[in-house]
């Protein structure tokens, strides 16, 4: 199954660490400058998406190193 990715935009600071330093293949910085999902992985919201199980290590880093915890990895 394929992992889900969920970003509480209201809780992000558009610190970066995300889509900077962590795991860039995933996140990007979004207009608003806070982090979004990549298009290619985003269902629905910008801040939600669906990613391949190989990159599922690349976003879990980046949940571990966001300062205010904003992203969830879960399971489909």
């Amino acid at each position: 199954m394929s992992p889900k990715v969920d970003i509480d935009r209201e809780e992000c600071t558009g610190c970066g660490l995300c889509y900077n330093d962590e795991c860039p293949e995933v996140f990007m910085e979004g207009e608003s400058g806070i982090s979004d999902v990549k298009m290619e992985f985003r269902e629905g919201e910008p801040g939600q998406g669906k990613i391949p199980e190989n990159l599922r290590g690349c976003a879990e880093k980046a949940a571990d190193a966001c300062p205010v915890s904003a992203i969830a990895i879960l399971e489909d």
